[in-house]
């Protein structure tokens, strides 16, 4: 009898977090501007998410991504726009998503947004949205901008964007180029560790990784916000003793390109800089985040 509650609780939850974005659909127009709504929305969950996004599902499924809602609008001899509304499960991750592949610059719409290609980007509250024509991309990039619109306000309410955002020193820093996310695989993206998860970074750890612009040449910072203070000690080590080992009792070190690297750790957090110009610069970089977060 348990069991059976058990099972009958969780279709109720997923239910209804599927209802919010099948409510919010049903609010878009089926017809926009010549446009119409080719079949029935697509809707996929993380068990069938690679029967709709093969080669790409991993990425989504890294986050708490929950479900997404597709649908494809067509118009006689004119391209296919494809509308797709992600549930992310949360707002952090809605704009993780969305920082994942960013590039391009602000078209305010949503809370962040993006377009280029013919394919428009944007996050609002838990969701994430992508709007893609395929083909003639200027003939569709008014109806683009117009359906992205729509969703945008057929979305109540805002999210907020990871706190570890606002640690971030704001000088030099590629704003566009700021990553949200959860495990090893999504770092190794931005910058190649290790095929070991030398971080021990999992769905329950929170990292922003940041590149800043130093003359021609670029150098990063992560932060990593561990469950406790012990994984972040561990990972501490772990990184020393298989990335960097000259920075063992120092915590800096310089690399065979001439850079530098350094790395803290304060409690549940651990801070490192990649590819800085000097020791000085790594140092100050690390003292700017760590006074704004009271951790000196």
């Amino acid at each position: 009898m348990k069991a059976s509650i058990f099972v009958f609780l969780l279709s109720m939850i997923f239910s209804t977090r599927g209802k919010a974005v099948e409510k919010i659909m049903e609010s878009i127009p089926r017809e926009i501007s010549g446009w119409q709504a080719d079949a029935a929305d697509e809707v996929y969950d993380r068990e069938t998410l690679y029967e709709y996004i093969d080669g790409g599902a991993e990425l989504y499924l890294t986050y708490a991504f929950q479900n997404v809602f597709a649908r494809r609008f067509v118009k006689q001899d004119a391209p296919e726009i494809v509308l797709e509304i992600y549930d992310m499960n949360s707002s952090q991750d809605a704009y993780g998503i969305f920082s994942s592949e960013r590039q391009d610059e602000e078209v305010g719409i949503g809370q962040d947004s993006e377009y280029g290609g013919g394919l428009l980007r944007f996050w609002k509250d838990k969701y994430f949205v992508s709007v893609l024509a395929i083909g003639d991309e200027q003939t569709a990039k008014p109806v683009v901008f117009e359906l992205g619109m729509k969703v945008a306000e057929a979305i109540p309410a805002v999210g907020e964007r990871p706190d570890l955002l606002k640690y971030l020193p704001q000088e030099n820093l590629l704003k566009n180029r700021i990553r949200f996310f959860h495990t090893h695989t999504i770092l190794n993206r931005q910058y190649y560790l290790a095929g070991e998860n030398i971080l021990n970074l999992d769905r329950q750890t929170y990292c922003v990784f940041a590149p800043y612009q130093i003359d021609k040449n670029k150098s990063f910072l992560l932060i990593i916000h561990y469950e406790n203070r012990s994984q972040a000690e561990t990972s501490y080590l772990s990184f020393l003793a298989n990335y960097l080992p000259e920075a063992l009792g120092t915590g800096f070190a310089q690399l065979e390109n001439g850079k530098w690297a350094m790395i803290k750790t304060s409690g549940k957090f651990l801070f490192i800089v990649f590819e800085a110009p000097s020791k000085e610069w790594a140092s100050g970089l690390l003292s700017k985040v760590m006074r704004g977060m009271e951790l000196e």
